[in-house]
């Protein structure tokens, strides 16, 4: 059965049977987040064991997830299992204990992103008995509702100003951006100060970001020597290559979206005013040379190729950091046409 997060919490009250989940997706702090709100927030009241199993535990022992499913402590009313990295092969071993259901147990199978022919996925999906909840990385919907939630239950106020850098610079992954505003949280605790865009920047430390924005405007700009610079930097510095990648695509998508409104008749001044969140100032005189330059269609087409580029480094781990590259520095390639004179 598909879930959604918010559903999580009524499945999980008032239920002492045996509950499986499989919690996937390459949002991999958010994984861990909803795996720490269920053992801090929905288990809190509960006495239970813990018990972790990978795939190799399972190689090694095929019989220990039935075993610890089924296994009585006397000291806990309840348990939770937790297995990773579990392979097609283990997965007669995993339907075994579902199917037997043990009581007062909780299973949760923590798994990557899984594409939609996995077996694993599959069974989870299709039993009514289990629940399969995707982590997806975070949008700018996702991510303005962290920020509203951050800002809700640390009663610290934050202007739109704040608000939408936020937007623009915190990471992909849940994990990191909720570290990132705990150092907001941890600066302004108790202080009478109100909070200031230029100290959260310093507080942050805003040069990945800075560099990112360059990234973008090089490789519009068609600068191949700079851009390949920058790239070579945020990928050594532990940038992830799909947050790289989901950085061209958003501003890609910012410009197509000012182009559009220009189509329809509205000037670029006009255009902009229909971008969430706003441009920043400073970054306009570029912004509006990539608006003029570059043709729709040129727009739509590598906005294809770099979704296509971003699916590929989710499937292609080891290969994740060439193709990100590769993939840039075609588009900047074309930009040089858009730039000669």
């Amino acid at each position: 059965m598909i879930i959604k997060d918010f559903q999580i919490e009524k499945i999980v009250n008032g239920n002492e049977g045996f509950l499986p989940f499989l919690i996937y997706g390459p949002n991999e702090g958010l994984i861990r987040d909803h795996i720490s709100k269920i053992k801090s927030d929905y288990l809190s009241d509960v006495d239970f064991e813990e018990v972790s199993l990978t795939a190799k535990s399972l190689d090694l022992n095929p019989d220990i997830l039935e075993t610890s499913a089924n296994s009585i402590s006397m000291f806990n009313s309840y348990k939770l299992i937790i297995l990773e990295s579990l392979k097609d092969k283990n997965m007669s071993e995993l339907e075994n204990v579902i199917n037997s259901a043990p009581t007062q147990t909780m299973l949760i199978v923590k798994a990557d992103n899984l594409k939609k022919t996995s077996k694993l996925r599959k069974f989870f999906e299709s039993n009514a008995q289990c629940y399969a909840l995707a982590c997806y990385e975070d949008d700018t919907k996702s991510m303005m509702r962290l920020i509203d939630n951050f800002v809700k239950e640390n009663n610290i106020a934050l202007d739109r100003d704040i608000k939408n850098y936020l937007v623009q610079t915190l990471s992909t992954d849940r994990m990191i951006s909720f570290n990132e505003l705990q150092k907001i949280s941890l600066f302004y605790a108790n202080a009478d100060t109100v909070p200031d865009l230029g100290e959260i920047k310093n507080l942050l430390n805003d040069t990945s970001s800075n560099n990112l924005q360059k990234m973008n405007e090089s490789v519009m700009y068609g600068n191949t020597t700079k851009s390949s610079n920058i790239i070579s930097k945020l990928l050594s510095e532990g940038n992830n290559p799909i947050s790289v990648l989901r950085s061209l695509i958003n501003y890609l998508k910012r410009v197509q979206k000012v182009k559009v409104e220009m189509k329809k008749g509205s000037n670029f001044d006009a255009a902009i005013k229909f971008l969430r969140p706003p441009l920043f100032w400073k970054d306009k005189d570029s912004f509006q040379q990539h608006c003029v330059r570059w043709p729709l269609n040129k727009i739509e087409n590598n906005l294809s190729k770099l979704l296509d580029a971003e699916i590929d480094c989710k499937t292609n781990s080891k290969l994740s950091s060439i193709l990100c590259e590769h993939s840039i520095l075609t588009i900047c390639h074309e930009g040089k046409q858009h730039f000669q004179n």
